[in-house]
């Protein structure tokens, strides 16, 4: 039923009439539409934040610094059978083996020919970097004012092997490795500028492999801590050693450091605030994350209730492609530091965390590019 003229007029005469409101009523008007539009930003965030969290679950982890046994009486390859069913348990879609940092004449030291062929037999899971077993003998036999030509050469030759024998990076070398008193490694020491370990970065940037170096941080001369004193050959003082270490990440940026064991130090010094004024001066340095749970704590990345320390979440956010995984597990003693790892990166932030647990390492280590 339609509407007579007059009603009409009315209608329209309504319509044109202007709405009078107290301006009370403004004013809670303008105030809802604030709170709806903090709350569509506040869901828009949660939205993106959801869309940023992987569907499948955990992000995956390519752990960069393993090793496979402590020394050449264990079984390569059948921890390598072993350590598979480990790497799935932990969500580690690849695992990166190496020798530790074995002096001059060690009788257990492993390496290029022993990791070598499990790498092969495994491409998709397991690759190798090699060196420990060799280059860091040689350059831990001289001392650094000794140093001819032929060292050098030699050291060149070794690490040629080791890149035609398709290894992803070179280490585990050190320049302050202290001992534990456990395992039979003994003390170990050298400037970090030591002129053979120049030479090896200058291959490393010919290669485009990074260099994986053990180096308790000490920043100035002094005592060797209480808890390591009594271990091995541990000496009582210890030579400031950041200084040279800087000569040596400044001698060639095209070469990659990775300093192991972040978050992982005997001296206590390896703080966030040295690991950022590092980041900062040195494009080229990386470091790899480590945790164990005999400690020591204090600079670890995890709190005791597991969460993410502030210093860390802050270094971490600023630095997001400069750290790799690193767990340092020996995978045929048990796997309490992979389980420490999977923790950490279920603690990042979903985007920090892929670039840490994987993406960064792919990256450093050239891991999707063709063994030469």
């Amino acid at each position: 039923m339609g509407l007579g003229a007059a009603a009409w007029r009315r209608v329209r005469g309504l319509k044109r009439a202007p709405m009078k409101r107290p301006a009370g009523a403004l004013r809670s008007a303008c105030v809802l539409m604030l709170a709806l539009a903090s709350v569509c930003a506040f869901v828009s965030v949660f939205v993106a934040d959801a869309q940023d969290t992987p569907p499948s679950g955990p992000v995956v982890i390519i752990d960069t610094h393993a090793h496979l046994i402590r020394n050449r009486r264990g079984n390569a390859s059948a921890t390598a059978a072993q350590a598979l069913p480990l790497m799935e348990a932990y969500k580690v879609e690849r695992m990166i083996v190496l020798p530790p940092p074995f002096p001059p004449g060690h009788r257990g030291a492993y390496g290029r020919e022993e990791l070598a062929p499990v790498a092969r037999d495994n491409p998709n899971r397991l690759a190798f970097v090699a060196g420990g077993e060799s280059l860091n003998p040689m350059i831990h036999a001289v001392a650094p004012e000794n140093v001819t030509p032929k060292h050098v050469q030699r050291l060149q030759q070794e690490a040629a092997s080791i890149v035609a024998a398709g290894a992803v990076g070179f280490g585990e070398l050190t320049a302050e490795h202290f001992s534990s008193g456990r395992g039979g490694h003994p003390y170990e020491s050298t400037r970090p500028d030591h002129p053979m370990l120049l030479a090896l970065v200058d291959v490393a940037a010919k290669s485009s492999m990074p260099v994986d170096l053990h180096m308790e941080a000490v920043p100035r001369d002094m005592d060797m801590p209480e808890r390591m004193r009594g271990r091995g050959e541990n000496p009582e003082r210890l030579k400031e050693n950041i200084s040279g270490f800087e000569r040596l990440l400044a001698h060639n940026r095209g070469a990659r450091i990775v300093w192991a064991h972040a978050g992982w130090d005997l001296t206590g010094e390896r703080t966030v605030a040295l690991m950022r004024s590092l980041l900062e001066k040195h494009p080229n340095l990386f470091m790899s994350i480590k945790l164990d749970p005999r400690g020591p704590y204090a600079t670890a990345p995890l709190a005791p209730d597991g969460t993410l320390r502030p210093d860390w979440a802050a270094l971490l956010s600023a630095f997001p492609d400069r750290f790799v995984i690193g767990s340092d597990q020996f995978l045929d003693e048990g796997a309490e530091r992979l389980a420490l790892a999977r923790k950490l990166v279920d603690a990042l932030p979903p985007s920090v965390a892929r670039l840490v647990a994987s993406e960064n390492a792919r990256r450093i280590y050239r891991l999707d590019v063709k063994p030469r």
